[in-house]
């Protein structure tokens, strides 16, 4: 089986990859910023090596369909979605399946701190990067409390300050 259209371009071009038989079973990490990869092109990655232990996406077309995709991967440790616009609480379940996350970025998404709770499963997550609209001392500990109690070996930072 050869490597055909987007997906050849795509392993050429961020890999140097002409082959599938070249295609790694792991790597240490992916990174693209401000790039033109979506959610087809986190297929190609999920579905051709296995196991990552890093992805670092910022600015990119990603969005629920490509952290779906994500969630296939083994012994991911780091991931950042920043700045991903489309990228919402329909994320929660396909992040939660994550369990190897020990950070976790997801500042400028639609992912609102309502929908933590949902990542119960993240118990290895050391560190946590959201964002929040509402700014209210109140509310922002109320959500701290809430985490605190589900992820308890996690620093959740809001709005890159840091709640301990």
């Amino acid at each position: 089986m050869h490597l055909k259209g987007k997906e050849k371009h795509f392993w050429r071009s961020y890999f140097s990859i002409s082959s599938l038989a070249d295609i790694p079973l792991e790597i240490g990490r992916f990174r693209a910023i401000d790039d033109e990869v979506d959610d087809q092109v986190l297929f190609y990655l999920a579905s051709r090596i296995p196991t990552i232990y890093n992805i670092y996406l910022k600015f990119t077309h990603a969005t629920d369909e490509g952290v779906k995709h994500i969630s296939n991967i083994q012994n991911l440790e780091q991931l950042t979605l920043r700045d991903h616009k489309n990228i919402t609480n329909e994320a929660i379940p396909y992040l939660n399946k994550l369990a190897d996350l020990e950070y976790l970025d997801i500042l400028k998404t639609k992912i609102q701190l309502e929908d933590l709770p949902g990542l119960f499963n993240l118990q290895k997550l050391k560190e946590l990067y959201i964002s929040s609209e509402n700014l209210d001392k109140e509310y922002l500990l109320e959500h701290v409390i809430t985490m605190k109690e589900i992820l308890p070996n996690c620093i959740l930072y809001i709005n890159y300050e840091s709640y301990e």
